[in-house]
């Protein structure tokens, strides 16, 4: 089970390329993450109007449940994305129909279904057996309360929001990760707590927050993984692809790696197959990428990764 947001993504490429209102949020690109490894994931998100009319295809085509996405009488929220050569992006937020482009921060972008709050009682009883669960980044409140509820779920993960990390107190972010196996912030959330640290002192402060793992993702850079059990740090590298759209690449990540944990796999091999999903995702828009991925390149992907460990 992936819990989060599912939006309408527009983006647009360092080359020129524009690809409009397809199928994106953090719930669903980590649920597709999960998918790859066979896993049957479902979504837990707030469904507003005006999707893409192809969704329920292209979730039914991933083997996505979808009896999780709660419909609401609002838009869905509309984020474009821009990025440059270098990989890097600015992200601006849709307020209401029609209205300007603002710079991606919670308490600016106007639009109503981003006030609305996930909680325990949006999740599907059949849900609730699962044998993990991914909170991706919505209100820490709303993680919080989801996450205590989630007594039967054996295997928590959870990323934050950029703002949480530069804000939360260190003692309300130990009370949000009591119960979460691994923590698995992006390098710009890192940033938000460390301005002045290095990514690899980041982890160290990091690292005894969670129950089994602390991940900082770095994009093409691969991602920093601290195992709590052998108390070693690890370097897994990105898979060497070329990237087409980076959007959602987090989230994918956030997804394979849950999957193995589930499946009883090792710190290092849920950070390998973390970055392979990452790496299909990228090499096409939206959950093409993952639609068109096979068994075969999956596993050598990850054989790839692995054999390239630090």
């Amino acid at each position: 089970m992936t819990i989060g947001g599912c939006t309408v993504d527009i983006v647009r490429t360092a080359d020129g390329q524009t690809r409009g209102r397809q199928l994106g949020g953090n719930a669903i690109y980590a649920a597709a993450g999960a998918r790859l490894w066979g896993l049957r994931p479902g979504v837990v998100a707030f469904r507003g109007t005006g999707l893409p009319e192809t969704w329920r295809d292209t979730l039914g085509a991933l083997q996505i449940d979808i009896e999780g996405m709660v419909p609401v009488d609002v838009p869905a929220s509309v984020t474009e994305f821009f990025y440059d050569s270098d990989g890097r992006r600015v992200q601006r937020v849709w307020g209401q129909a029609g209205g300007p482009a603002v710079p991606y921060l919670p308490e600016n972008t106007g639009e109503p279904i981003r006030r609305l709050r996930l909680a325990p009682e949006h999740i599907p009883p059949r849900y609730l057996g699962v044998r993990g669960a991914h909170l991706a980044p919505i209100s820490p409140d709303a993680q919080h309360a989801i996450a205590s509820a989630l007594t039967r779920v054996g295997i928590l993960t959870l990323d934050p929001h950029t703002y949480v990390m530069a804000e939360m107190p260190e003692e309300n972010l130990r009370a949000l990760l009591t119960r979460v196996a691994a923590f698995l912030p992006s390098r710009e959330e890192a940033l938000a707590r460390f301005p002045d640290l290095e990514p690899d002192v980041a982890l160290q402060r990091l690292a005894p927050l969670s129950r089994r793992a602390t991940v900082i993702k770095l994009g093409a850079q691969g991602a920093l993984v601290y195992d709590r059990a052998d108390e070693r740090r690890y370097v897994v590298p990105a898979v060497p692809i070329q990237a087409k759209d980076p959007t959602g690449a987090g989230d994918a990540f956030c997804g394979g790696f849950l999957a193995a944990l589930v499946e009883g796999k090792s710190v290092v091999e849920a950070a390998a197959r973390g970055a392979v999903s990452a790496s299909f995702v990228v090499e096409e828009f939206g959950l093409d990428g993952i639609g068109r991925a096979n068994p075969v390149e999956r596993d050598r992907r990850a054989r790839w990764v692995l054999h390239h460990v630090q």
